[in-house]
């Protein structure tokens, strides 16, 4: 059992690593936003949408191996009370512990992104009609077919 313990540790880890590499890219995407460099922000978004896949994937891996453990529909944070074994139980505390302040970074760094993005949205609007151009009446085109969701 304590294997089975041993690899939700090590997934939980891997997806803390994740995240983390998805907040670093945000703050990458706020650079390129700041800097009206739109091939780095394609770029960036590229990565993102990467990361945001193997999150996915992670995550998966994860929910298969609680279901495995016995603990299809409960929280991280009810998973240490569930180990038995008092060593492991703080290890998997720890590990989900490091993986929820990772996650407090990233819906952080998100947030910051997206009022950046919107931001300069705001802006080039306002350009735009100081132009004597609608933005409404502009058709939408993708940055090199990127398309990223931000509520990965």
């Amino acid at each position: 059992m304590n294997d089975k313990f041993e690899s939700m540790i090590a997934l939980i880890d891997e997806l803390t690593q994740t995240l983390a590499k998805l907040s670093d890219m945000q703050r990458e995407i706020v650079k390129a936003v700041r800097a009206d460099d739109i091939a780095r922000l394609a770029e960036c978004m590229k990565h993102e949408q990467a990361i945001s896949l193997k999150m996915r994937n992670i995550d998966q891996k994860r929910i298969k191996l609680q279901e495995q453990l016995g603990f299809k529909e409960i929280k991280l944070s009810q998973l240490p009370s569930k180990v038995k074994d008092p060593d492991m139980q703080i290890k998997v505390r720890k590990a989900a512990d490091r993986l929820t302040a990772q996650y407090k970074i990233v819906k952080s760094t998100s947030e910051v992104a997206r009022l950046t993005l919107e931001s300069n949205l705001r802006n080039v609007e306002q350009m735009m009609k100081k132009m004597g151009v609608d933005p409404s009446q502009t058709h939408q085109s993708s940055i090199s077919g990127v398309h990223t969701d931000f509520h990965a």
